[in-house]
């Protein structure tokens, strides 16, 4: 790894300064949402965020270390069922128990499979994921004692909002948690994985252990919104907890907003949200024909995101020049 090609990398790790102000700034308004008193946007900021704490997770593995991960939906899918449990086993409602529980289930689960998996390279480690996704919805289909295919009724509290506050919190966090990572020893490490991994093995950074970490990371902030999600949606299923949008998008939105930054989620989330939406109101019918359109455009014609138009010499005239420069 040349130390000027390095450099850049670790300069850029956090993103665009005043982009990252705005976006605390935003984070920081959403914090009225259920002011407004309406359900309909309580729910749609809550997804927002929910998308957003998942985008900031994978952003961790993939953005970060430069290991892209197909299956990061397994440790929504185990919080998830995680509160699920905790209330249909031991009727316990605490938000807050039912957060700890998902994440420690999260990460033990990252750190048992991350040592054989994370071993993999590019799209073996890509299609060993999803497979691990794959295999643990099969499993928890097929386990009575978490309700198989038919699922689990959660009872939720009575004070809807807190889901929302709650979402709220558990998204600020992993922002901040991402913001210290990325200007720590750690995410140094995770960075020089990602643009060398044998010069960083070199330098003296395990990579196994690192990716690992990273994976970890990256697996209690995917629990800690599906911990939260169970409790606002009330049932979830298989298909609920394991869908694929929620594997999907987040790694679109990180394209979108900008790879291996700490706004780039938040940021992605809000505008493909709002895509979304709107292409859902005014085409019903052909909504995710258009929507799959608008994901190809993101993949093809911002690879880097939009964050980085910002950062690039030039401003917008300097675009051009940066398109297809990045790779994960």
């Amino acid at each position: 790894m040349r130390p000027g090609r390095a450099l850049g990398a670790l300069g850029g790790i956090t993103g665009n300064a005043n982009a990252l102000r705005v976006t605390v700034a935003i984070l920081i308004l959403m914090v009225f949402v259920p002011m407004l008193h309406s359900g309909y946007y309580e729910n749609l900021g809550r997804g927002v965020l929910m998308f957003a704490t998942l985008s900031l997770g994978w952003n961790l593995i993939g953005g970060y270390t430069g290991y892209v991960s197909f299956g990061n939906v397994v440790f929504f899918g185990l919080g998830s069922y995680t509160t699920a449990a905790l209330w249909q086993h031991w009727h316990q409602q605490s938000i807050v128990l039912a957060v700890i529980c998902a994440m420690v289930v999260g990460v033990a689960f990252a750190l048992v499979l991350g040592m054989p998996i994370l071993r993999l390279r590019g799209h073996y480690f890509g299609i060993a994921t999803l497979g691990i996704a794959l295999a643990t919805q099969e499993i928890v289909s097929n386990v009575d004692w978490l309700g198989a295919g038919s699922g689990f009724t959660v009872r939720p509290v009575d004070a809807y909002s807190t889901y929302y506050y709650a979402m709220w919190i558990v998204c600020a966090a992993s922002m901040l948690a991402t913001y210290l990572i990325a200007r720590s020893k750690l995410g140094y490490a995770f960075v020089a994985i990602r643009e060398n991994e044998e010069a960083a093995a070199v330098l003296g950074v395990d990579p196994t252990r690192y990716k690992v970490i990273a994976w970890a990371i990256s697996a209690a902030m995917a629990a800690a919104a599906g911990a939260v999600f169970a409790g606002a949606n009330g049932f979830i299923d298989p298909p609920t907890a394991f869908a694929l949008d929620n594997n999907v998008f987040p790694i679109v939105m990180v394209i979108l907003g900008g790879v291996g930054t700490v706004a780039g989620p938040l940021v992605g989330a809000l505008i493909l949200t709002a895509i979304n939406e709107t292409l859902w109101s005014h085409f019903p019918q052909i909504h995710t024909l258009f929507f799959g359109a608008v994901i190809v455009v993101v993949v093809v014609f911002l690879p880097r995101g939009i964050l980085w138009l910002f950062n690039t010499r030039g401003g917008w005239k300097g675009v051009a020049g940066s398109l297809g420069a990045y790779r994960v």
